[in-house]
Protein backbone atom coordinates (compact mmCIF):
# COMPACT_ATOMS: atom_id res chain seq x y z
CA UNK A 1 0.00 0.00 0.00
CA UNK A 2 1.33 3.44 -0.86
CA UNK A 3 1.10 5.89 2.46
CA UNK A 4 0.10 9.25 1.75
CA UNK A 5 1.38 11.54 4.80
CA UNK A 6 -0.13 14.95 5.58
CA UNK A 7 2.92 16.97 6.26
CA UNK A 8 1.51 20.95 7.66
CA UNK A 9 3.05 23.60 6.11
CA UNK A 10 2.96 25.66 9.08
CA UNK A 11 4.88 23.95 11.67
CA UNK A 12 7.38 20.59 11.98
CA UNK A 13 5.74 17.44 12.95
CA UNK A 14 8.05 14.25 13.43
CA UNK A 15 5.51 12.24 14.59
CA UNK A 16 3.47 11.63 11.39
CA UNK A 17 6.96 10.99 9.82
CA UNK A 18 8.59 8.41 12.33
CA UNK A 19 4.74 6.42 12.00
CA UNK A 20 4.80 6.40 8.34
CA UNK A 21 8.30 5.02 8.23
CA UNK A 22 7.29 2.80 10.99
CA UNK A 23 4.64 1.74 8.26
CA UNK A 24 6.85 1.53 5.86
CA UNK A 25 9.17 -0.49 6.78
CA UNK A 26 6.48 -3.57 8.03
CA UNK A 27 5.23 -3.02 4.61
CA UNK A 28 7.34 -2.92 2.14
CA UNK A 29 5.53 -0.13 0.79
CA UNK A 30 6.13 3.51 -0.91
CA UNK A 31 5.53 6.73 1.42
CA UNK A 32 4.35 9.98 -0.51
CA UNK A 33 4.61 13.12 2.05
CA UNK A 34 2.18 15.70 0.57
CA UNK A 35 1.88 19.42 1.72
CA UNK A 36 -1.41 20.99 0.71
CA UNK A 37 -1.29 24.63 -0.42
CA UNK A 38 -4.84 26.74 -0.94
CA UNK A 39 -6.16 27.01 -4.51
CA UNK A 40 -5.81 30.48 -5.17
CA UNK A 41 -9.53 32.16 -4.95
CA UNK A 42 -11.16 32.74 -6.97
CA UNK A 43 -9.89 30.04 -9.80
CA UNK A 44 -8.96 31.79 -13.14
CA UNK A 45 -8.47 35.30 -12.32
CA UNK A 46 -5.55 36.70 -14.62
CA UNK A 47 -4.13 39.38 -11.66
CA UNK A 48 -2.86 36.97 -8.47
CA UNK A 49 -1.62 38.51 -5.66
CA UNK A 50 2.24 37.57 -6.45
CA UNK A 51 3.45 38.52 -3.19
CA UNK A 52 1.08 36.18 -0.84
CA UNK A 53 1.89 33.23 -3.41
CA UNK A 54 4.72 33.51 -3.38
CA UNK A 55 4.53 33.49 0.42
CA UNK A 56 2.60 30.09 0.05
CA UNK A 57 5.36 28.08 -2.56
CA UNK A 58 8.08 29.55 0.33
CA UNK A 59 6.04 28.63 3.04
CA UNK A 60 5.24 24.63 1.59
CA UNK A 61 8.62 24.33 -0.29
CA UNK A 62 10.65 24.65 3.58
CA UNK A 63 7.74 22.57 5.25
CA UNK A 64 9.14 19.71 2.46
CA UNK A 65 12.76 20.61 3.38
CA UNK A 66 11.95 20.34 6.78
CA UNK A 67 9.85 16.81 6.05
CA UNK A 68 12.80 15.11 4.01
CA UNK A 69 15.12 16.31 6.77
CA UNK A 70 13.06 14.68 9.43
CA UNK A 71 12.07 11.41 7.60
CA UNK A 72 14.24 8.33 8.37
CA UNK A 73 17.26 8.06 5.96
CA UNK A 74 16.01 4.64 5.36
CA UNK A 75 12.78 4.82 4.43
CA UNK A 76 12.51 6.32 0.61
CA UNK A 77 9.71 8.78 -0.15
CA UNK A 78 8.19 11.26 -2.85
CA UNK A 79 7.66 14.78 -2.01
CA UNK A 80 4.82 16.59 -3.60
CA UNK A 81 2.78 19.99 -3.23
CA UNK A 82 -0.63 19.56 -3.33
CA UNK A 83 -3.08 22.78 -4.48
CA UNK A 84 -6.73 22.03 -2.97
CA UNK A 85 -9.02 24.30 -1.41
CA UNK A 86 -9.02 22.52 1.84
CA UNK A 87 -6.47 20.34 3.53
CA UNK A 88 -8.71 17.00 3.49
CA UNK A 89 -9.74 17.10 0.32
CA UNK A 90 -6.24 17.92 -0.76
CA UNK A 91 -4.40 14.56 1.08
CA UNK A 92 -8.09 13.27 -0.62
CA UNK A 93 -6.78 13.78 -4.10
CA UNK A 94 -3.35 13.05 -3.47
CA UNK A 95 -4.51 9.29 -2.40
CA UNK A 96 -6.41 8.84 -5.03
CA UNK A 97 -4.01 10.27 -7.19
CA UNK A 98 -1.07 8.03 -6.07
CA UNK A 99 -4.13 4.96 -5.80
CA UNK A 100 -2.72 5.00 -1.94
CA UNK A 101 -4.28 2.47 0.93
CA UNK A 102 -4.02 4.59 3.54
CA UNK A 103 -3.36 8.12 4.88
CA UNK A 104 -1.08 9.07 7.58
CA UNK A 105 -1.40 12.19 9.72
CA UNK A 106 -0.03 13.78 13.24
CA UNK A 107 -1.67 14.82 16.31
CA UNK A 108 -3.25 18.90 17.28
CA UNK A 109 -0.36 20.77 18.62
CA UNK A 110 -2.40 21.71 21.48
CA UNK A 111 -2.81 17.96 22.57
CA UNK A 112 -1.16 16.52 25.48
CA UNK A 113 2.17 15.02 24.72
CA UNK A 114 1.85 10.81 24.07
CA UNK A 115 -1.70 10.34 22.91
CA UNK A 116 -3.96 11.51 19.85
CA UNK A 117 -5.63 14.75 19.75
CA UNK A 118 -7.33 15.35 16.44
CA UNK A 119 -6.95 18.48 14.68
CA UNK A 120 -9.54 19.91 12.60
CA UNK A 121 -7.84 18.41 9.38
CA UNK A 122 -7.92 14.76 11.23
CA UNK A 123 -11.41 15.42 12.24
CA UNK A 124 -12.62 16.23 8.88
CA UNK A 125 -10.35 12.85 7.08
CA UNK A 126 -12.22 11.11 10.03
CA UNK A 127 -15.93 11.65 8.74
CA UNK A 128 -14.82 11.84 4.75
CA UNK A 129 -11.79 9.56 4.16
CA UNK A 130 -13.04 6.50 1.73
CA UNK A 131 -9.17 5.09 2.55
CA UNK A 132 -8.29 3.87 5.86
CA UNK A 133 -6.82 6.78 8.30
CA UNK A 134 -3.74 6.26 10.43
CA UNK A 135 -3.04 9.11 13.41
CA UNK A 136 0.15 9.57 15.09
CA UNK A 137 0.15 10.48 18.95
CA UNK A 138 1.90 13.78 19.42
CA UNK A 139 5.32 13.45 19.92
CA UNK A 140 5.35 9.62 18.51
CA UNK A 141 8.47 8.52 17.77
CA UNK A 142 9.98 4.81 16.06
CA UNK A 143 13.55 5.13 15.52
CA UNK A 144 14.40 2.16 18.19
CA UNK A 145 11.31 0.06 16.77
CA UNK A 146 12.13 0.07 13.74
CA UNK A 147 8.82 -2.10 12.64
CA UNK A 148 5.29 -2.77 13.97
CA UNK A 149 5.51 -5.39 17.08
CA UNK A 150 1.58 -6.23 17.06
CA UNK A 151 -1.66 -5.24 16.36
CA UNK A 152 -4.72 -4.90 18.44
CA UNK A 153 -8.27 -4.87 17.17
CA UNK A 154 -10.93 -3.30 19.11
CA UNK A 155 -13.79 -5.95 18.59
CA UNK A 156 -16.99 -6.21 20.21
CA UNK A 157 -18.20 -9.41 18.20
CA UNK A 158 -20.70 -7.64 15.62
CA UNK A 159 -20.84 -8.56 11.90
CA UNK A 160 -19.06 -5.32 11.42
CA UNK A 161 -16.07 -6.16 14.04
CA UNK A 162 -16.01 -9.78 11.96
CA UNK A 163 -14.93 -7.81 8.34
CA UNK A 164 -12.46 -5.67 10.64
CA UNK A 165 -10.73 -8.38 12.41
CA UNK A 166 -10.45 -9.93 8.63
CA UNK A 167 -8.68 -7.38 7.52
CA UNK A 168 -6.31 -6.39 10.65
CA UNK A 169 -5.27 -10.30 10.71
CA UNK A 170 -4.83 -9.93 6.98
CA UNK A 171 -2.49 -6.56 7.69
CA UNK A 172 -0.70 -8.40 11.09
CA UNK A 173 0.02 -11.40 8.42
CA UNK A 174 1.73 -8.77 5.89
CA UNK A 175 3.74 -6.90 8.92
CA UNK A 176 4.51 -10.58 10.33
CA UNK A 177 3.11 -9.62 13.80
CA UNK A 178 0.83 -10.98 16.44
CA UNK A 179 -2.98 -10.29 16.43
CA UNK A 180 -5.15 -9.53 19.82
CA UNK A 181 -8.47 -8.36 20.17
CA UNK A 182 -9.34 -5.54 22.50
CA UNK A 183 -12.50 -4.84 24.68
CA UNK A 184 -13.23 -1.97 26.84
CA UNK A 185 -16.00 -1.06 29.60
CA UNK A 186 -16.71 2.03 31.42
CA UNK A 187 -17.96 1.48 34.28
CA UNK A 188 -18.95 5.51 35.75
CA UNK A 189 -19.77 4.13 39.51
CA UNK A 190 -17.44 1.23 40.29
CA UNK A 191 -18.48 -1.72 42.70
CA UNK A 192 -17.54 -0.33 46.14
CA UNK A 193 -18.29 -4.20 47.57
CA UNK A 194 -15.98 -7.77 47.74
CA UNK A 195 -19.48 -9.38 46.45
CA UNK A 196 -19.81 -6.57 43.35
CA UNK A 197 -16.74 -6.91 42.80
CA UNK A 198 -16.68 -10.70 42.23
CA UNK A 199 -19.69 -10.62 40.05
CA UNK A 200 -18.23 -7.89 38.05
CA UNK A 201 -14.77 -10.67 37.71
CA UNK A 202 -17.64 -13.25 36.30
CA UNK A 203 -18.78 -10.79 34.09
CA UNK A 204 -15.52 -10.19 32.54
CA UNK A 205 -14.70 -13.61 31.99
CA UNK A 206 -18.20 -13.95 30.63
CA UNK A 207 -17.37 -11.19 28.05
CA UNK A 208 -13.90 -12.26 27.30
CA UNK A 209 -15.25 -15.99 26.29
CA UNK A 210 -18.16 -14.39 24.25
CA UNK A 211 -15.31 -12.49 22.12
CA UNK A 212 -13.23 -15.49 21.70
CA UNK A 213 -15.75 -17.52 20.54
CA UNK A 214 -16.98 -14.93 17.71
CA UNK A 215 -13.41 -14.06 17.34
CA UNK A 216 -13.00 -18.26 16.73
CA UNK A 217 -15.45 -18.12 13.61
CA UNK A 218 -13.68 -15.64 12.10
CA UNK A 219 -10.37 -16.74 12.88
CA UNK A 220 -11.30 -20.34 11.46
CA UNK A 221 -11.18 -21.94 14.75
CA UNK A 222 -7.61 -20.25 15.71
CA UNK A 223 -7.63 -18.95 19.79
CA UNK A 224 -7.19 -15.15 19.87
CA UNK A 225 -5.78 -12.98 22.20
CA UNK A 226 -8.38 -11.39 23.98
CA UNK A 227 -7.97 -8.48 26.65
CA UNK A 228 -10.29 -6.48 28.67
CA UNK A 229 -9.77 -2.48 29.70
CA UNK A 230 -12.02 -1.38 32.45
CA UNK A 231 -12.37 1.58 34.58
CA UNK A 232 -14.18 4.54 35.81
CA UNK A 233 -13.46 6.62 32.82
CA UNK A 234 -11.94 5.79 29.45
CA UNK A 235 -8.50 7.21 30.29
CA UNK A 236 -8.44 4.00 33.02
CA UNK A 237 -10.24 1.74 30.72
CA UNK A 238 -7.26 2.05 27.96
CA UNK A 239 -4.69 2.22 30.62
CA UNK A 240 -6.10 -1.13 31.84
CA UNK A 241 -4.15 -3.21 29.62
CA UNK A 242 -0.56 -3.20 28.63
CA UNK A 243 1.12 -1.85 25.19
CA UNK A 244 4.03 -2.34 23.36
CA UNK A 245 6.21 -0.72 21.83
CA UNK A 246 5.54 -0.65 18.23
CA UNK A 247 1.97 -1.33 18.70
CA UNK A 248 -0.94 -0.11 16.28
CA UNK A 249 -4.67 0.01 17.54
CA UNK A 250 -7.35 -0.84 14.47
CA UNK A 251 -10.73 0.57 14.99
CA UNK A 252 -13.52 0.29 12.58
CA UNK A 253 -15.85 3.19 11.80
CA UNK A 254 -19.02 3.59 13.12
CA UNK A 255 -21.71 1.06 12.07
CA UNK A 256 -24.12 4.10 11.63
CA UNK A 257 -22.21 5.89 9.52
CA UNK A 258 -21.83 5.64 5.27
CA UNK A 259 -20.66 2.47 4.19
CA UNK A 260 -17.76 4.14 2.18
CA UNK A 261 -16.30 6.27 4.41
CA UNK A 262 -14.83 6.21 7.89
CA UNK A 263 -17.32 8.15 9.44
CA UNK A 264 -15.87 8.18 13.34
CA UNK A 265 -18.74 7.46 15.90
CA UNK A 266 -18.33 8.62 19.56
CA UNK A 267 -17.07 5.23 20.84
CA UNK A 268 -14.37 5.31 18.74
CA UNK A 269 -13.42 8.90 19.11
CA UNK A 270 -12.82 8.27 23.18
CA UNK A 271 -10.72 5.30 22.49
CA UNK A 272 -9.01 7.28 19.91
CA UNK A 273 -8.14 10.21 22.38
CA UNK A 274 -6.81 8.04 25.27
CA UNK A 275 -4.89 5.17 23.33
CA UNK A 276 -1.10 5.58 23.60
CA UNK A 277 -0.11 4.04 20.60
CA UNK A 278 -0.82 4.97 16.82
CA UNK A 279 -4.40 4.62 15.32
CA UNK A 280 -5.89 3.14 12.31
CA UNK A 281 -9.37 3.56 11.52
CA UNK A 282 -10.55 1.44 8.94
CA UNK A 283 -13.91 2.56 7.07
CA UNK A 284 -16.38 -0.70 6.47
CA UNK A 285 -16.36 -0.40 2.98
CA UNK A 286 -12.22 -0.17 2.89
CA UNK A 287 -11.98 -3.42 4.82
CA UNK A 288 -12.03 -6.00 2.14
CA UNK A 289 -8.90 -4.08 0.02
CA UNK A 290 -6.84 -5.30 2.69
CA UNK A 291 -7.77 -9.06 1.59
CA UNK A 292 -7.04 -9.18 -1.96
Amino acid sequence: MTIVVGYPPNRRDKSVLSLAALLARSSGEDIVVSTVAPTPWPPGVVREDTAYQSQIDDMTESALAQARADLPSDVPATFTTVKARSTPTGLMEAAEQHQAALIAVGSSAAGLFGHIALSSVADRLLHSSPIPVALAPRGFRAADIGKVTRITVAYTGSEQSDLLLRAAGDLARRFGVAIRLASFGVQHAPPMTARFRTESADVVEEWKANIQAAARRVLDGDEPNVVIGQGSDWEMALNDIDWDDGELLVIGSSESGPVARVFLGSRAAKIIRHTPVPVVIVPRDAAESYQQ
